[in-house]
């Protein structure tokens, strides 16, 4: 047994750093992530994914939830879970006129949960918390006398995000009630770019100036569930999670120099020395509550509604221009016949979900919203009834929109697809031998 410990601890400290150097590359092809810390993550978990991203009202003794530690109550006594998979967006950027498309993959998560008394759970794991990658482009004209003028060629780039390790506990308040506490630490660093090229001047060099927002410092959150048993094999479950306002602290380094026109990378000379400054980030406030009723191995239906303060986020002593967000999103699970050991396909788990966003992001004096479909299942890798450990692969898609065309704005059409496979093991269970 102590063997079989050892390599699950050396298997997962080996995935969890390759998933530090994964999640340092850019993870994002959207102009939307150039605003606030990026595009924050919603959860790479494909059955949270494939719900339409609902979570705060289940739980399970078979994977993570993270969205609520109060859920880590469910893990059994004795078990061990992991989840690990991988993550990957196309999008399809459309104005009025024209249209772009990207794409990019990387880990989508590592989590982990286990026992630690009766009573007392906990979980750890990895993810993203926000991802930035964009470039952009703007020409306009620059006057430079009464009778003459020049055309100047903008590009506005970003790359980088936040990630998120976090440490958490769940515990048993009473029979039926739960609390729990997620500590994250956020880390990470958000390159943005400002090019600047006199495009009518032959010998003229561009002007460019790159800001590093680099973030390292921890931030909580908190969850209650509460489980009313209609029947034995029938439950529902309310959830509640809560993220208080936090100043965490983080750092903005600024460069100005100026570049050759030909290769941005050939700095010509520097305008202005670095500056850095140390600060805090005014992380917002955010609450939600849902539910989750369930027929054990049949059938789950849930729902949440989510909504974060972004409207008082304050980065470095300067207030953002952003709006509060509003999520709602409905997901149902359909087991046909899990003890069917003749049908492998009526014990697949078959996922629905939708989710509606108005999104922290006003521009042009329009609020953005975002409407996302998925559509997911489980797939049990157990072999018969009598074995002792199982698992499951899991599938997310999520195909979506956010944005419009309207107002010389841009509108983002994605598909999201996401793949893990979580393993749930006794760890200290004695083997009988006859």
């Amino acid at each position: 047994m102590e063997r079989k410990l050892i390599r699950h601890l050396l298997a997962t400290a080996l995935i969890v750093t390759f998933a530090f150097n994964s999640f340092a590359q850019v993870r994002i092809g959207s102009p939307y992530s150039r605003y606030g810390l990026g595009d924050i993550n919603s959860g790479n978990s494909p059955f949270f994914l494939s719900m339409g991203g609902t979570a705060f009202g289940i739980r399970s003794s078979a994977f993570v939830n993270h969205a609520n530690p109060a859920s880590y109550t469910a893990f059994d006594t004795t078990s061990f879970v992991f989840e690990g998979g991988v993550y990957s967006q196309s999008s399809t950027i459309k104005s009025v006129s024209a249209s772009q498309s990207s794409s990019y993959s990387s880990i989508g998560s590592i989590l982990i949960g286990f026992p630690i008394s009766k009573k007392i759970k906990a979980s750890f794991g990895l993810l993203p918390y926000s991802s930035v990658g964009y470039k952009i482009a703007d020409n306009k004209s620059l006057v430079i006398s009464a009778d003459s003028s020049t055309a100047v060629s903008n590009i506005y780039d970003g790359s980088g995000g936040i990630n998120k390790a976090y440490f958490g506990f769940g515990f048993n308040v009473f029979k039926n009630l739960s609390f729990g506490v997620n500590a994250d630490f956020l880390f990470g660093t958000i390159k943005r770019n400002s090019t600047s090229n006199l495009t009518d001047l032959l010998y003229a060099n561009s002007y460019r100036r790159t800001t590093f927002v680099k973030v390292n410092d921890f931030n909580f959150n908190f969850g209650l569930q509460y489980v009313a048993n209609i029947k034995k094999d029938e439950h529902l479950t309310i959830g509640f999670v809560f993220t208080p306002a936090m100043n965490i602290s983080a750092s903005s380094d600024t460069v100005v120099n100026m570049v050759s026109p030909s290769n941005p990378e050939t700095v010509i000379y520097s305008i202005s020395s670095s500056s850095t400054k140390d600060g805090k980030i005014r992380m917002p406030k955010s609450m939600g509550g849902g539910f989750a009723l369930e027929k054990d191995e049949k059938w789950l239906v849930a729902a949440d509604v989510y909504w974060q303060n972004w409207a008082k986020i304050n980065m470095f002593g300067s207030p953002d221009s952003l709006k509060n967000s509003l999520r709602a999103s409905l997901g149902v699970q359909i087991t046909p016949n899990s003890m069917d050991y003749n049908n492998y396909f009526k014990r697949v788990k078959y996922r629905l979900g939708v989710a509606y966003t108005n999104t922290y992001l006003q521009l042009n004096g329009k609020q953005l919203s975002d409407f996302g479909l998925s559509f997911g299942a489980g797939f049990p890798i157990r072999k018969s009834q009598t074995d002792i450990s199982k698992g499951m692969v899991n599938v997310g898609i999520e195909i979506g929109s956010r944005g419009t065309t309207d107002m010389n704005l841009l509108k983002e059409n994605y598909f999201r697809f996401t793949l893990n496979m979580s393993i749930y093991d006794f760890w200290f269970r004695k083997q009988k031998y006859y």
